[in-house]
């Protein structure tokens, strides 16, 4: 078995600082965003929802570095991923009761909403992917180029 090194674990967590933070802002701005439109629910965020809002958070960004979908990117990876993220997702927010006090379609919204940003965070990765495909491509092209004329 493989030792995994620090360095290791910290990079992981350097790559998927990203994919954590959108997710931590979604949940907040989610979950305060009702109390906009019904004045009679007086919403605040306290730091024990906060904490937990941010480790559902770390497992999503955390399955996204398990499945390492930045250097496989492949249908089942991607399922399984999802999958995860949405039971993490709805067994935080239901475990911890985050949307008791809402109108139950709420929590159908926020679900649905949080199932099609998956689909934008893989698409996002996708496209990241081809971008980096693209410019690897060209680097080895003039790399080959520059060869072939000091050959000569």
């Amino acid at each position: 078995m493989r030792k995994i090194k620090w360095s290791e674990i910290y990079l992981l967590m350097y790559e998927l600082k990203s994919t954590v933070g959108i997710y931590f802002m979604a949940f907040v701005f989610f979950y305060l965003f009702y109390g906009v439109f019904d004045n009679t629910i007086s919403q605040t965020l306290d730091f024990w929802t906060v904490i937990q809002m941010f480790s559902a958070c770390m497992l999503i960004g955390f399955g996204q570095g398990l499945f390492q979908l930045r250097k496989y990117f492949t249908i089942p990876r991607i399922l399984l991923w999802g999958l995860m993220s949405m039971i993490v997702t709805i067994g935080f927010s239901e475990f911890f009761n985050w949307f008791d006090s809402y109108p139950v379609w709420y929590r159908i919204v926020f679900y649905s909403i949080i199932l099609i940003s998956f689909v934008l965070m893989l698409l996002t990765l996708y496209w990241q992917l081809q971008k980096e495909t693209k410019n690897l491509n060209e680097a080895l092209r003039k790399y080959k180029e520059s060869r072939k004329v000091g050959d000569i």
